[in-house]
């Protein structure tokens, strides 16, 4: 099949894609764009590409899609795919796939990293000596440091991501208990860990809450002011999955109440995230009740070099092998997908 032409709306990379261009043979032209808005890609642009590999930044609802004359194949570059309207995409006859097997390690990885942040105090104690070396020298200037082993590690969504963090977590001595409606039962005796079988269960009896689950009208603001008030006080509460699925008006209030001990937050909504909301606000401002208390990333859990350049290599060859070979991989709309 010769050529192919690749959209990338909203996704540039520092090396002018040479990953991209070192796998897809001379068949494949690139149209690359860094846009948020539809309207800055001309329209022939839209109309003519064959596949389309999408970021984090610009939505792909109906309005976009009617453009899309040629398109057979739409591949999220990374797991999330809120930002795909998958139905529509599906009524006219394009699949939606994603990556999910690219940075599962790192995620769980920076999850358990967003946890010691607040148990060690790490963080904490760098700013406090850095800004004043006679002072800062103190070890009990931490709000939430603990010890984790016989902690109870709680962890809401069970998939790859979800795993590898439970993995983790016993491996610095942890209690694991999930919740996560969709796992068969019996996963939890093999990875050795306990199951909740309600949501409320799981908030009242751990210590620590990891989100690992994807961004549905179901999990939307999933952490809201109810579930908070069910957790137990003094929780510390780490998000790595979606900015959605928490409520950040009910984050600040838990953390200004002090039933949320600790959170750390890798993805917001919107992102990035409004700097002036309050919980933003009084962390820039180093406001002292939520010294030591609050960390935010900006969604860089996914990141290292080595993911970075799966991802990328996944994504184009996702589109490549349904384009010349009909083959589907991690098709998210199959149910939509009109043949």
């Amino acid at each position: 099949m010769a050529g192919i032409q690749i959209l990338y709306p909203d996704v540039l990379s520092a090396d002018n894609h040479a990953v991209e261009r070192s796998i897809s043979g001379k068949d494949v032209e690139f149209a690359i764009f860094n846009e948020r808005v539809p309207g800055k890609i001309p329209s022939s642009i839209w109309s003519e590409c064959q596949a389309m590999v999408t970021g984090i930044s610009m939505p792909i609802d109906t309005q976009v899609i009617s453009l899309l004359e040629e398109c057979k194949i739409i591949t999220r570059l990374g797991v999330g795919y809120d930002l795909i309207d998958i139905v529509a995409a599906g009524r006219a006859g394009i699949a939606v796939c994603n990556v999910p097997d690219y940075g599962t390690n790192e995620v769980a990885d920076h999850a358990i990293a967003l946890l010691l942040s607040f148990t060690r105090g790490i963080p904490q104690y760098t700013e406090t000596y850095r800004a004043d070396p006679d002072k800062g020298w103190d070890h009990k200037i931490t709000p939430v440091m603990t010890r984790m082993t016989g902690k109870y590690f709680g962890i809401i969504g069970l998939g790859r991501i979800g795993t590898a963090a439970a993995m983790r977590a016993k491996g610095f001595g942890m209690n694991v208990m999930a919740y996560d409606p969709y796992v068969p039962y019996g996963q939890e005796l093999a990875l050795n860990i306990e199951r909740a079988y309600t949501l409320d269960e799981l908030l009242g009896a751990v210590d620590f809450i990891s989100i690992h689950t994807p961004a549905t009208e179901l999990t939307h603001h999933l952490i809201n002011q109810e579930t908070v008030e069910k957790m137990k006080p003094g929780v510390i509460l780490i998000n790595t999955a979606r900015g959605p699925i928490c409520d950040l008006d009910a984050v600040y209030g838990g953390l200004k109440s002090g039933q949320i001990g600790a959170a750390g937050l890798d993805v917001f909504d919107p992102e990035p995230p409004d700097a002036d909301h309050p919980l933003l606000s009084a962390w820039r401002g180093r406001e002292t009740w939520l010294e030591g208390r609050f960390t935010a990333t900006p969604h860089a859990a996914f990141f290292s070099p080595t993911s970075s350049k799966i991802l990328r290599e996944k994504a184009l060859q996702t589109c490549l092998n349904y384009l010349k070979n009909q083959e589907l991989r991690n098709c998210v709309n199959a149910d939509h997908l009109a043949v």
